[in-house]
């Protein structure tokens, strides 16, 4: 037991976590939060289209474009697409925000609300784009009825 707090205390690992003690500590803490929870948000919603989407077209669950529910084949194919884009840009802003998180130590309070500032609108003009991109992808591949395009070849 005594080898793995002295493995931990030489990492270094307790400097990664906020001060607690302190008012910042807890604003700190509340920032890597705001910064971390839509990455993983979008990398769950993606696994979940890709492992267990909804089986039909529906208002309430799945992602609903208007070409994406004209048939049930147009269904299947916006939610692959969805749950792929949605988990690797998911899994991308994850690694990527945990990086940024970690550098959020070294700076003052208000670059670091600065800097958590801009990582939320990189991370909401990604997950537009996203959504543009998949919306694009399904309107290319089927036409307004559900039918896929014949000049489309997979």
């Amino acid at each position: 037991m005594n080898a793995l707090t002295a493995a931990t205390n030489e990492l270094g690992l307790d400097s990664l976590l906020p001060d607690f003690s302190t008012f910042m500590g807890w604003i700190e803490l509340l920032l890597r939060i705001a910064v971390m929870v839509g990455p993983l948000l979008l990398l769950g919603f993606g696994l979940v289209y890709l492992l267990s989407p909804p089986k039909e077209a529906n208002y309430g669950l799945g992602f609903r474009c208007w070409w994406g529910m004209a048939s049930l084949d147009a269904w299947k194919f916006t939610q692959r697409i969805a749950g792929m884009v949605w988990s690797g840009l998911g899994a991308v802003l994850t690694i990527v925000m945990a990086i940024v998180c970690i550098t959020f130590r070294a700076v003052e309070p208000m670059e670091m609300a600065h800097r958590a500032g801009i990582c939320l609108i990189w991370e909401l003009v990604l997950v537009a784009l996203a959504c543009l991109a998949i919306n694009i992808v399904v309107m290319v591949v089927f036409d307004k009825d559900g039918f896929r395009r014949k000049e489309v070849v997979e």
